[in-house]
């Protein structure tokens, strides 16, 4: 019986479970077992190795057939000839045989798939857990000087903040909508109610109805679509706010994005900053 044990544990950034799987000859087809182990320690690992070692020597003994056998990690293979003397159904061989390469070939199958079975496990317990999650409401804000560039922010009704300015927008408009993205691609794990002071924003994004014609060119095309795209799959809701109308949350997206702006414009030190926005900060965490 021709037979061979491949092991992995590591693929991708992902640390993903020690596992073995023995294949072998039966009858002129091929047979698989997959041995998996919950950690990636080099005591799983070989012990999962170990475990196909050992479902071989069993099929041997029920078939009395001896097993010409390759294993394919090198450290398993130098332990196990080391004592294969006391398996006389044992016989090591290389990978120089095209039946030896058929039977790695069909281990590494079924070790692709237990991984995408693994990965899609994975994906569906994020999404269990992120819809388990209480919707979380985020404002956003822009802030534009006659000046070229925009401040951009959003902050969250938790007290998470982002900033950014973006030099080259030359409208406000541009500016909301670039808002509104970056508070879906930075808080990308939760379901959302984003809520803006800016109708035209929600107008291009189709929320908002108006017979107006709606500005299709440039950056404001270009980030309606990647808005659109980003949201595909995600449980987003999108709002209008009366701004400057005491709206805490709305109230410190703005400042937060006039002071990101403000600050670009005077070439505040980025500590600077920091601390300007921490102090803006306060009231809704205060509230919070």
């Amino acid at each position: 019986m021709l037979a061979v044990i491949h092991l992995r544990r590591n693929q991708g950034p992902r640390v993903e479970p020690a596992r073995a799987v023995a294949a072998w000859w039966s009858d002129r087809a091929i047979e698989t077992q997959l041995f998996v182990y919950d950690d990636a320690s080099d005591a799983s690992y070989y012990g999962a190795g170990l475990d196909a070692f050992t479902l071989l020597l069993e099929i041997s003994a029920a078939t009395s057939e001896p097993i010409l056998l390759h294993i394919t990690d090198s450290t398993l293979r130098k332990e196990i000839s080391g004592v294969v003397d006391a398996f006389p159904s044992v016989s090591l061989v290389g990978a120089n045989r095209s039946a030896v390469l058929e039977l790695t070939l069909a281990a590494l199958d079924v070790l692709d798939a237990d991984s995408r079975d693994q990965e899609a496990a994975l994906e569906e317990r994020e999404r269990e857990r992120i819809a388990a999650l209480p919707e979380l409401t985020v404002a956003t804000d822009a802030s534009k000087s006659r000046r070229r560039g925009v401040g951009v922010a959003c902050v969250s009704e938790e007290g998470v903040r982002y900033q950014r300015m973006v030099p080259k927008v030359a409208t406000i408009l541009e500016g909301e909508l670039l808002a509104i993205e970056l508070a879906i691609v930075r808080f990308e794990d939760r379901r959302l109610h984003i809520l803006t002071d800016s109708q035209p924003a929600l107008e291009h994004l189709g929320v908002l109805q108006n017979p107006r014609p709606l500005r299709s060119c440039g950056g404001v095309k270009a980030t309606v679509d990647r808005i659109h795209e980003a949201m595909r799959g995600r449980e987003i809701r999108l709002s209008w706010v009366r701004g400057h109308d005491g709206h805490l949350l709305n109230e410190t997206a703005d400042r937060l994005a006039m002071a990101v702006r403000r600050a670009h414009e005077s070439d505040v030190p980025t500590e600077a900053l920091q601390t300007i926005a921490q102090q803006i900060m306060e009231p809704l965490l205060g509230a919070a």
